[in-house]
């Protein structure tokens, strides 16, 4: 008996299907009156207003004009409306004529989409992190291994190539979402940082030591454009990835 509860009680533990899994199964019964499409599109919205922080169901239901339970029929928790709102968001990342048939032109591209989006819904940079099997995720991972393939790199070869250009700009694009917010949080745009902060740096170059602060004072261009930053970086990084894969080959 004991057993029986047992086995019970672990069918009971197993998460439900993941979430495309069971609309897809939707998709083949009646047509229904409220879309998961449209749930999403709201919480997006509140999303790119507010922070995904501030996304429920309660909020969703409200500024759609329904009652919380009439969404949790079609999505059944935040984790699944999340799931759906990044892969929304990625349907946004134009990949019109790629793969070009030159590589590194290619991933350039797909990395300057990926920042361009992280700017337009700052939010999803808490998302990602675990492989999405939504339909445009799938559509990106497609695409951008596409770009890679014929470099005479196996499939892990091809996923660390893309995935190293990636990862550097989500992290150059979370330097620069930190940016954004310690201006909101301080009052002070970077310039008013400089300045606030260049009395205690002429003290510190004035004690010496620090040799390489003194160059970067005297020598760094000031307040650069981030877009050519990022540009200048990323082809750091892609010199990388080129000569590593003539080292394979």
């Amino acid at each position: 008996m004991h057993a029986t509860h047992a086995r019970s009680a672990a069918v009971t533990d197993e998460p439900p299907p993941v979430i495309w899994a069971r609309l897809s199964s939707q998709g083949r019964g009646p047509a229904r009156t409220l879309d998961y499409r449209a749930i999403t599109t709201a919480a997006i919205a509140l999303a790119d207003e507010d922070g995904v922080d501030a996304v429920s169901m309660r909020k969703v239901a409200g500024r759609m004009d329904h009652s919380p339970m009439s969404l949790y029929r079609h999505i059944g928790s935040k984790e699944d409306l999340t799931e759906l709102m990044y892969d929304a968001v990625l349907g946004e990342l134009d990949l019109t004529g790629i793969p070009s048939g030159s590589w590194r032109a290619d991933v350039a591209r797909l990395a300057g989409e990926m920042r361009r989006l992280h700017h337009a819904h700052p939010w999803i940079v808490r998302f990602g992190h675990r492989p999405s099997l939504g339909p445009n995720a799938r559509r990106f991972l497609e695409t951008g291994l596409a770009c890679v393939d014929g470099l005479g790199l196996d499939i892990d070869g091809m996923l660390d190539l893309l995935s190293t250009a990636l990862q550097f700009t989500r992290g150059f694009v979370v330097q620069e979402l930190g940016e954004v917010e310690a201006q909101r949080r301080t009052g002070l745009d970077f310039a008013g940082y400089q300045r606030h902060t260049g009395p205690f740096i002429t003290q510190l170059l004035q004690e010496g030591g620090l040799p390489y602060l003194r160059r970067l004072v005297l020598e760094a261009e000031d307040l650069p454009d981030p877009d050519v930053v990022f540009e200048r970086r990323l082809g750091m990084v892609l010199d990388g990835l080129a000569a590593g894969i003539g080292r394979r080959g």
